[in-house]
């Protein structure tokens, strides 16, 4: 090898009459960054997928942003729908009611629960508002649809088996709903784990749709209706003092008893004057039980209320108390019987609601009306009691002469008390339902009782267990007095028949 040095020189430089070398070829400009999709383009594009989704598609997520910002706004979107479906299915004047929007938003807490425990379960903790995020998606479109067919349920006599159907159809939508996210975002391993899971938000849905009430965001206003029917307060002076003529008119044309066949004696007790249902509900019954049962020499109808206070005597303890003595006098204790017929609000001691605005009265409780029963000399007795927790009556009232049937159990309120309905659930069930097909008061009862709780469960309510106790000789004594009636009675109608909460 040689020792000198190349052309180049010791360190490589080039030769002074050497070429310069070539420069190397200019770079492309660099293609500008992808612009991401506005706040607003996305959240559309949520609603869009989720829709889809409702649909059982199976949209793009790609580039979809699902954060906590997005199921917030959805969250709001949804409340603006639900709020939009109650303010056209309720009737004007409409009010709005803010419960309404606390109640709704209860029901996304499940869910942000559920997306938490999916994405522990999965390891991904991103999991938890993507799937939040979609199936409040989803949820818009199944508001949507199942808001308005709900509203348009066929009414009528199958309007129970109408009911149960879309219940179902909801549950099925929601459990395919939560398998069509869960698959999209790979979540929750094997198909089976998804399926159990999706099962599992299906069940938590059918709870939350059967136990909790739906609260509307919108109802109908009925304050104006209220100041117009505002009427000057009784003059309580001139009240009590006509009650000695009306009691006198009242029992003067109960007819007596019929030698050797046995008679149904009819009172009916309405003490609650603020509403009007059950004015409405005293006068029903008393007019079913003259007309179908034969009781129309042999009834009296006490109420308390603005609109008979000239005509009937008011339903206090004291014209009660006079009333029972003066049918226990008219009635053979060996063979007739007492229909006592009591509607009005109760509570948890055993105590009904009397009150007529303007007006005071005694309390009225089940052992006061057991002492009134008993100085009375009436020993067949038929008392049913319409009224929340009227199952605490049952220990007071119940005897081997007795049949007593209640609304509710002693722990349970019972439905229905508003103005503008004809019946509460339990009087519209037993009076107009049952007693119509049946002179049977212990199967009109059953009947009742399957009614009450189809409606009850139709309008997601705590069930309220009517409740009955039949004396051991008392049912012989009523199917005696059965065997007197005609072959058939008819049907009494009334007006709207409508039981409203």
């Amino acid at each position: 090898m040689s020792d000198f040095p190349t052309p180049g020189g010791w360190h490589g430089e080039p030769a002074p009459d050497a070429a310069p070398a070539p420069l190397p070829p200019s770079l492309p400009p660099p293609l500008p960054a992808a612009r991401e999709p506005s706040a607003w383009r996305n959240y559309l594009r949520a609603i869009y997928a989720g829709c889809r989704i409702a649909l059982l598609g199976r949209p793009s997520l790609l580039g979809l942003r699902l954060g906590p910002g997005v199921f917030w706004a959805l969250l709001a979107t949804s409340l603006l729908l639900s709020g939009g479906l109650d303010w056209l299915a309720a009737e004007a004047p409409r009010q709005f009611d803010p419960w309404g929007l606390e109640s709704q938003a209860f029901f996304f807490l499940p869910l942000l629960l559920f997306a938490t425990v999916v994405a522990r379960l999965s390891a991904r903790p991103e999991l938890l508002w993507r799937y939040a995020a979609l199936v409040a998606a989803a949820g818009l479109l199944i508001d949507s649809v199942g808001g308005l067919v709900y509203q348009h349920l066929p009414q009528g006599q199958h309007a129970d088996r109408w009911y149960w159907v879309y219940y179902a159809f909801v549950q099925c939508w929601d459990f395919a709903v939560a398998w069509r996210v869960l698959s999209l975002l790979g979540a929750m391993g094997s198909a089976v784990r998804r399926g159990a899971a999706a099962a599992v938000v299906a069940a938590v849905s059918a709870a939350l749709f059967h136990y909790i009430p739906y609260s509307p965001i919108w109802s109908q206003d009925y304050s104006a209706d209220d100041a117009q029917e505002a009427r000057p307060r009784l003059v309580a002076e001139e009240v009590f003092a006509r009650q000695d003529q009306l009691m006198w008119q009242a029992l003067a044309n109960i007819a007596p008893t019929r030698p050797g066949k046995p008679s149904l004696y009819f009172v009916a007790y309405a003490p609650d004057g603020e509403q009007d249902v059950f004015r409405k509900e005293a006068l029903y019954s008393t007019r079913l039980f003259a007309e179908r049962f034969g009781a129309a020499q042999r009834s009296l109808t006490l109420v308390n209320s603005r609109s008979t206070v000239k005509e009937l005597p008011l339903a206090s303890v004291s014209n009660l108390d006079q009333g029972l003595r003066a049918i226990g006098r008219k009635m053979n204790p060996q063979q007739d019987i007492l229909f006592l017929y009591l509607t009005s609000h109760g509570s948890r001691d055993a105590t009904l609601a009397t009150e007529l605005p303007g007006l005071s009265f005694s309390s009225f409780n089940a052992p006061r009306l057991a002492r009134m029963l008993k100085d009375s000399g009436i020993r067949w007795k038929v008392i049913v009691v319409s009224a929340c927790y009227s199952g605490s009556f049952l220990d007071s009232l119940k005897d081997e002469h007795t049949l007593v049937m209640t609304a509710a159990r002693a722990d349970r309120t019972s439905f229905g008390c508003s103005d503008d309905a004809e019946f509460t659930y339990f009087g519209r069930a037993y009076l107009e339902q049952g007693l119509n097909r049946s002179t049977s008061f212990t199967e009109a009862f059953a009947t009742a009782r399957t009614l009450v709780e189809q409606w009850e469960t139709r309008d997601k309510e705590v069930h309220s267990e009517p409740q009955i106790a039949e004396g051991a000789l008392i049912g012989a004594r009523l199917e005696q007095w059965r065997a007197t009636l005609p072959a058939a009675g008819r049907n009494i109608p009334t007006g709207s028949g409508r039981a409203v909460k």
